[in-house]
């Protein structure tokens, strides 16, 4: 009697051997809550309306001292707000974003994630939160920037080495031509620096590079890079330029920078420095015709007394062969 009572359809979706079917949304719930990474929900303003508990180990703060606040709590400052600006905008077309952020821990220090923001939808199409996971990538985001840093900067000067020079020159010129402005290649050559390195070694020699790429950098203005290029060589990008002038006077601001006396420990050493400078678009248009101009013109201000700084003159000197 009571086999023959039960409906076909009930039967069928259901045996007494089957284990019980939990609730869909307590096992969501117990999913996030013991995820390994750490994840965030909001509402559609931004307001943290849950995290768990290991969003609260990675980022320092408390789930009372999270809810309620934005995830501006984790702001670094790293990013600029083009990156929050682009991230924004997709989200609030209802599309997911990928990316990685430096954040900052409740205690200051900085650690990187690897976060995915995606939006969800009702049924109307409308968001009504936002779902935020976050992956610890700080050791690999060290050993990336370990690798970049060996890559892209000079290990005796701290400064960026040719091949990063030349990038940003190669990425400045676009916006040089976009602005219609000029911009300048300046070479650095110091003078009697092999006598330096000759007697007092090269561990002095080494402390006399820094300090000589640290007085640049100090001569220039912000916009200005200055970057090492080997040996005794240092380059200059001057952005953003009104007239030829303004490269000149820079120039010579580096001359007399070089010509002030060095203090390596308990010794005092002069030496100086022969500058050229190249102009965009005068003298050329690609960054290694710009970088040998302005290398020729260096050795013209050398070979002409030194310690003075002189513009590429096409009708006075050839390209140098070497670059």
């Amino acid at each position: 009697m009571c086999a023959s009572s039960t409906s076909p359809g009930w039967s069928a979706s259901w045996r007494a051997a089957d284990p019980p079917v939990p609730d869909q949304r307590s096992l969501l719930a117990r999913a996030l809550e013991g995820a390994a990474n750490a994840v965030l929900i909001t509402d559609p303003a931004g307001r943290i309306l849950w995290v768990n508990d290991a969003f609260c180990r990675l980022s320092g703060y408390s789930r009372q001292e999270a809810v309620g606040r934005t995830p501006h709590l984790l702001h670094s400052g790293v990013q600029d707000r083009d990156l929050y600006r682009s991230m924004w905008q997709t989200i609030g077309l209802g599309q997911p974003w990928r990316g990685e952020l430096v954040e900052r821990h409740r205690d200051g220090t900085l650690y990187t994630v690897s976060q995915v923001i995606t939006p969800l939808l009702d049924a109307s199409g409308q968001i009504t939160h936002f779902l935020a996971i976050q992956e610890d990538v700080s050791a690999g985001a060290k050993e990336r920037d370990a690798i970049r840093r060996l890559a892209y900067l000079d290990t005796v000067s701290g400064l960026p080495n040719r091949a990063r020079f030349l990038a940003l020159l190669t990425e400045a010129l676009p916006h040089a031509a976009a602005r219609q402005q000029a911009l300048a290649v300046m070479f650095v050559d110091l003078d009697r620096f092999k006598d330096v390195n000759d007697s007092l070694g090269h561990a002095m020699g080494d402390k006399l590079l820094k300090a000589a790429g640290e007085r640049l950098r100090a001569a220039l203005r912000k916009s200005d890079t200055v970057g090492r290029l080997g040996g005794d060589e240092f380059a200059i990008l001057a952005v953003a330029l009104e007239d030829e002038a303004v490269a000149e006077t820079l120039a010579q601001k580096l001359v007399n920078a070089l010509a002030q006396p060095f203090m390596l420990d308990e010794h005092r050493v002069n030496i100086g420095a022969s500058v050229g400078i190249s102009l965009y678009p005068r003298h050329g248009d690609a960054p290694d015709v710009l970088l040998a101009c302005a290398d020729a013109a260096m050795y013209r201000a050398k070979t002409e007394g030194r310690s003075q700084q002189r513009m590429f003159d096409p009708g006075q000197e050839a390209l140098p062969a070497r670059l």
